[in-house]
Order: C-alpha cells, then structure tokens, then sequence
C-alpha cells in the first residue's frame, strides 16, 4: 500500500495533543496516515512536529516539502497543485516514498500520473472552497484517471464517507474531524484498507 485509506490532516496551528490522541485511537492497522500541514510554521518547529507525529503510531506525510521529508525521515510527501512535481519529489525521496497530491478536476487527475495518489477536494461543503462536487460529479472525475488512488477531501463526516466510498474513493481524507476517525473508518466498511 502507497497510499492512504483515512489521510488525517494536522489543524493549521495550536496543540498537537488532541490530534495525535485521534491517530492513535486509529493507527492499529493499515490505511491510517497523518499529513503535518502547518502553513507559516518555521522548518525547526515542523521537523520538531514530524518528530512528535512520528511517534503517534501512524505513518507521516509533509505538506509541500519533500526536503523536509527527506531530512525528518517522513513516509513521504503530499503536494499541492502548483509547485514540486510528484517526479521531482519521487527523484528527491525514493521510489518507497508515498507521494500524494492535491487536485480539483478531472485534467489535474489525469496530470498526476506519477504520484501514489491525489485527493479530490471538495467533495462536501466547505466553507470558502466553492461549490461541493458532491457523489456524481466526484464518480465522473474519479473514472478520469482509473489507475490512480483517489481520496475524498473536505466536508468528510461518517455519512459523507460512506458516499465517497460509494462515489469511487479509495479512501478519505480528514481536515476537521480528527477526533471522529474511528466513525469515519467504521461508516467505510472494512477497515484493512
């Protein structure tokens, strides 16, 4: 598996407490990872946090950085649209790296071949995100690039889970909600990934 069945991202800022309390609840078996999304965090303080996530139970993914990947020893790295390429990250961190990036449409699926897999956001409401994508359109993007990881990101609850699964997701990824993973999991049916 290169890649995740429930990506839990980091809160933007505050206390890692609560979150890596979440991981643990949920890292028993395969499929779980943690992505650090710190945006505005200095390289000193994410490698402190890549340290402390690492110890959660889960495999870690960095936001955008694949050097800070590489030199804290993450499992790999998740990009946004625009910026590193996944070949560029996949030269710098290995072939045994996950590479994860960020999409929203069926051509940035299809562009993104040589990463292990892309989430495709949004798929429920979020506020500030534009409009949802909702189960259909998700399935019809989703068909667009057959071979790859697909996960669902942003408005994810159980019941929204469920549908993505429905929908042709191969997982889920989860910006707010980390203490409700184990019910986002379950509402996914089995949980090996």
């Amino acid at each position: 598996m290169r890649a995740p069945r429930l990506l839990l991202i980091t809160p933007p800022s505050g206390s890692l407490d609560d979150f890596c309390a979440a991981l643990r609840a949920v890292s028993d078996g395969p499929g779980v990872a943690a992505l650090l999304r710190r945006p505005g965090t200095g390289d000193r303080s994410l490698l402190a946090e890549l340290a402390r996530l690492q110890r959660c139970g889960a495999p870690v993914l960095v936001h955008r950085r694949p050097d800070l990947a590489l030199l804290g020893e993450a499992r790999g790295v998740h990009l946004p649209e625009r910026g590193v390429t996944p070949a560029d990250a996949r030269r710098l961190l290995g072939a045994d790296a996950w590479i994860g990036v960020s999409r929203h449409d069926a051509a940035g699926l299809r562009e993104a071949e040589a990463a292990d897999y892309a989430t495709l956001s949004p798929f429920g409401a979020v506020p500030g995100k534009g409009p949802a994508l909702g189960a259909a359109r998700f399935a019809a993007i989703r068909r667009s690039a057959p071979d790859l990881r697909v996960l669902a990101l942003g408005g994810i609850h159980a019941e929204t889970a469920r549908q993505a699964r429905d929908a042709g997701a191969d997982g889920v990824a989860v910006l707010r909600g980390a203490d409700s993973a184990r019910r986002i999991l379950d509402s996914m049916g089995d949980r090996k990934g």
